[in-house]
């Protein structure tokens, strides 16, 4: 059987070995992207607490004087990354600049902040060069994040041009089939639908799931879907705290009657990072409906 175009079952085969290998890269880059969203957030903690430890330091000893009317208003975690690093970038230089001025009486310059853990020994003082550092490693982070999601957005295409490729053989070929043999051939039973009949789809089943820090996973449970119909539940992820539906992957499947529960680290690569979870209550004949998305984040 070869449909119009030439096109032949060998070069459909090598379409959807270029579709796995498209969707696996795709999921490789959202594991990088989450990695790199995870660790900007945990940066920005990290500088923010420094930030607030400053500006605490300038009220107390400089009050009334220009060094206070000099501080910004602290960034906010979800700011974009030029407006969280320009207010980054004047704590930065007041503090240069305040190095370099009089001291008021009573107070040692160069200023130093203390650790802001209960460490021991002690861990030494934090200047205002260890705060450059941390910013210059933060405005890193956010141009490996860029590039990530660029990355992402360029597999997302590719993997696309496969599936649409794929999507012109499908009816074609079925079409072929029904044209070549006869009303009766029993081969006509086993073609496959293009798409589920429609009016049959189940009711959602409903998720619940959280960080389980003593298992080190994602921990599940689910009120079964109640259409009789339905044959299994099944868990599907997508990396990071958006759920795409034509991002998600399986993680595995339970029969109607078995225990409601799942435990996976399948879309947590790392920690502090995020993913998005539905689980599919699934029909005999293919029919299916997602659940609510439980977003989970790695401890």
């Amino acid at each position: 059987l070869v449909l119009q175009g030439s096109r032949t079952v060998l070069l459909l085969q090598g379409l959807r070995t270029s579709l796995a290998t498209g969707r696996t890269d795709v999921q490789l880059k959202l594991d990088l992207k989450e990695i790199g969203r995870a660790d900007v957030q945990i940066r920005r903690a990290a500088i923010l607490v420094r930030m607030g430890q400053f500006g605490d330091s300038v009220r107390a000893n400089w009050e009334g004087l220009a060094q206070e009317a000099a501080l910004k208003e602290l960034p906010s975690l979800t700011d974009g990354p030029a407006r969280f690093e320009d207010k980054a970038d004047a704590v930065a230089g007041l503090w240069s600049v305040i190095n370099s001025s009089p001291a008021p009486v009573g107070i040692t310059l160069p200023l130093t902040l203390v650790g802001v853990t209960s460490t021991v020994p002690t861990p030494p003082a934090y200047t205002q060069a260890n705060f450059v550092t941390e910013v210059a490693a933060l405005k890193a982070a956010h141009t490996a994040l860029k590039n990530a999601e660029v990355a992402l957005d360029i597999s997302r295409d590719t993997r696309t041009g496969w599936e649409h490729q794929i999507l012109a053989y499908l009816p074609d070929y079925r079409a072929a089939v029904e044209a070549k043999l006869p009303p009766d051939h029993p081969l006509l039973g086993s073609v496959p639908r293009f798409s589920p009949l429609p009016g049959s789809t189940p009711d959602a089943a409903n998720a619940s799931g959280s960080w389980d820090v003593a298992l080190q996973q994602a921990v599940f449970t689910f009120a079964p879907s109640p259409s009789a119909s339905v044959v299994s539940h099944q868990l599907r992820y997508v990396t990071g705290p958006d759920y795409r539906i034509e991002d998600e992957n399986s993680v595995g499947s339970v029969a109607v009657g078995a225990p409601a529960h799942f435990e996976t680290l399948l879309g947590l690569p790392g920690p502090g990072t995020t993913a998005s979870y539905r689980i599919y209550a699934i029909t005999a004949d293919g029919n299916e409906r997602g659940s609510n998305t439980v977003v989970v984040t790695r401890v």
